[in-house]
């Protein structure tokens, strides 16, 4: 099996590590948060609601901030990704 070399600038490379590792890791973050909940304590899963509704919540708007923050960088230095996937 030939083995695809791709050439991404280092602009490109930043674009690719700012779109997936903030997924990434929200994912990773909220399974282990939910895990921990359920494990840590002997809560039953109606006091649990509340906990886990707020930690996605807090996921969820370190994940907004992490893009905005990501969108603003690519605008201000006016980078663009040119994939070559076809």
């Amino acid at each position: 099996m030939k083995k695809i070399k791709s050439n991404y600038s280092l602009k490109e490379k930043v674009l690719i590590s700012f779109s997936f590792w903030p997924t990434l890791l929200i994912g990773v973050a909220l399974g282990m948060a939910i895990s921990l909940l359920l494990f840590s304590q002997n809560f039953s899963i109606f006091q649990l609601m509340p906990l886990m509704k707020n930690s996605i919540i807090v996921l969820v708007i370190l994940g907004v901030i992490t893009r905005v923050i990501s969108l603003y960088i690519w605008k201000k230095y006016n980078w663009s990704f040119k994939s070559d996937l076809k």
